[in-house]
């Protein structure tokens, strides 16, 4: 393959990991904005979208797109279930929250190896999207596209639910002002709830769609959790646009650190970018829009 034709394939997948890990960013993100929590079980939550989709589609067969929609609300439930009789008293307290999630890394990977033991699992590749297309000369994985299709309808209907709807107004109002949000009348609990179903959400959504390329297993969210934590960070603690650029950023990075400098030092080359934009920028890219 020509130098052009392997730029072009690892702008493809960076494109690809960088919806990916902005799918994931997200929910960390919401999360943050709203409860001031940092879930850091966020990467075991990932693990459980990748779990959901290997048994609902490869063990059971049910339709791709069914088992996807399954799985969301299977993890967002569990998010909700979470939140209100884990996190809820908690919320605002940063070093509370994070020990708190640290143990529940330990219950969620625990229960995962009691209930689909210690082997790697393999999801299949979805009917109809298997094979290749040659553009430009180039060869790209449909798998792959379909992938960048799939997350990029999921960020934009994020968005639109964050603008236009009655809940992600609630949503933007709690995170920015909560107790302003409780006078208008707003009821914060359910805000919150909904918030870490939605991030759970997208979480899982990520997990099942890396699940077609990678083996599953208890520890695949450690990495994720890592690159996520980089990615809301560098955009900006709560800030949604924020956690957008950062996860591009972030992608991208990795992609290309991957192709021309190997795997290893692509992760090392990811928090040397970190480093260097937050000495210059302490608050990330975008700042923190939501409260102090």
């Amino acid at each position: 393959m020509t130098e052009s034709g392997v730029a072009l394939q690892t702008l493809l997948n960076g494109i690809m990991l960088s919806l990916l890990l902005i799918l994931f960013a997200l929910g960390l993100s919401l999360i943050f904005g709203i409860m001031r929590i940092l879930n850091f079980a966020h990467g075991e939550i990932y693990m459980l979208g990748g779990f959901g989709m290997w048994g609902l589609f490869a063990q059971h067969h049910v339709n791709y797109f069914l088992a996807l929609v399954l799985t969301m609300a299977g993890v967002a439930l569990i998010g909700i279930i979470i939140e209100r009789f884990i996190f809820k008293p908690f919320r605002g307290k940063l070093l509370s929250g994070l020990i708190v999630s640290l143990g529940l890394i330990l219950i969620l990977q625990t229960s995962t190896f009691l209930g689909f033991g210690i082997t790697d699992k393999a999801i299949p590749t979805v009917p109809g999207f298997g094979g290749v297309i040659s553009v430009f000369g180039v060869v790209f994985s449909r798998e792959r596209l379909f992938i960048i299709l799939i997350a990029a309808v999921l960020v934009l209907l994020l968005h639109l639910f964050l603008k236009r709807t009655k809940p992600g107004k609630a949503m933007r109002a709690t995170a920015q002002e909560p107790d302003g949000a409780a006078l208008l009348g707003i009821k914060v609990d359910s805000t919150c709830s909904i918030a870490m179903g939605i991030g759970c959400a997208l979480a899982a959504a990520a997990g099942s769609l890396v699940g077609t390329m990678f083996y599953i297993n208890a520890f695949i969210g450690q990495p994720w959790l890592m690159k996520g934590l980089a990615a809301v960070v560098l955009g900006g603690l709560g800030s949604i646009p924020g956690t957008i650029v950062g996860g591009f950023i972030i992608g991208m990075v990795e992609s290309f650190g991957t192709t021309y400098i190997g795997g290893d030092y692509s992760f090392i080359l990811i928090f040397l970018v970190l480093l260097i934009v937050l000495l210059v920028r302490p608050r990330g890219l975008f700042g923190l829009p939501f409260r102090q």
